[in-house]
């Protein structure tokens, strides 16, 4: 309209209306960005875990929420587009909070990487999957069904009523009993805590689970030794015994000790 030679007349209207429109672009930006921000960490600072280790950030994050809701009470009111972009200090109001939420997320980020600095695992997560399990740290259980991404051969734990742990599960149901439980009530909300005795407990219960199979192989016969214990062990005792004997065959008679051997297989 602008380029057009008969526009002088309206020259004051059509600049006034461009300028409207320019600011609306902008303004819009800034809006959709904090929108997004704001749907992203609003679930997170509802939850009462985070907030008592993020006592700063929660405080920032209040305030934009309550100028968010009073900004959305006035669109309310009328929600025609022009209308909205004469809201007083609308670009102000838009800009302060994003500088508040961007705070916010810098130190929801640097929460998180202090978590994993404790516990590396949870670099196999994402953002979100960490943050669910933070968000409960009175619900040990909701970490199930993460594990099998922080630990390649636990599918789940077996928590008791207390939710204690005393034992690992495998996507194929093979179960792995801890020599002690395990308490994550008594880490009092430390999730990277007793996630890492659960990581101590893997190593010695397998290694267990292992000497009781490796102790066994002699007593019990081959076809219900293999069914009694865990398919890890049997491979690990298994191939142990083969390598054994097979190398006393050789060293005792050659190849007829070998072939001997094979047929006993």
């Amino acid at each position: 309209m602008k380029g057009n030679p008969y526009a002088k007349e309206f020259r004051e209207k059509i600049e006034n209306f461009e300028e409207k429109l320019a600011r609306t672009q902008v303004e819009l930006d800034l809006w959709l960005k904090l929108q997004v921000v704001w749907m992203y960490l609003e679930p997170v600072f509802k939850s009462d875990d985070i907030i008592k280790q993020m006592p700063v950030e929660g405080q920032k994050f209040r305030e934009v929420d309550r100028a968010w809701d009073q900004l959305m009470k006035k669109v309310q009111l009328n929600d025609a587009a022009l209308a909205v972009m004469e809201i007083k200090d609308l670009g102000k109001i838009l800009k302060d909070n994003n500088e508040k939420v961007e705070e916010v997320t810098k130190g929801l980020n640097d929460y998180l990487e202090s978590k994993r600095a404790l516990f590396p695992r949870f670099y196999f997560l994402g953002a979100d999957e960490l943050l669910s399990i933070l968000s409960e740290t009175k619900d040990p259980t909701r970490v199930q069904p993460h594990l099998k991404k922080c630990f390649e051969g636990i599918n789940e734990l077996y928590f008791d009523e207390e939710k204690k742990i005393h034992a690992m599960i495998s996507a194929e149901g093979e179960e792995v009993r801890f020599p002690k439980p395990i308490d994550p009530v008594a880490c009092r909300g430390a999730v990277e805590e007793w996630l890492l005795q659960v990581e101590d407990m893997m190593i010695k219960s397998v290694k267990d689970a292992t000497e009781k199979t490796k102790q066994d192989y002699n007593k019990s016969p081959r076809d219900e030794w293999v069914r009694k214990w865990q398919g890890m062990c049997v491979l690990c005792i298994a191939m142990m015994f083969w390598t054994q004997n097979a190398e006393e065959a050789m060293n005792k008679t050659g190849l007829a000790g070998l072939e001997q051997y094979n047929r006993k297989l």
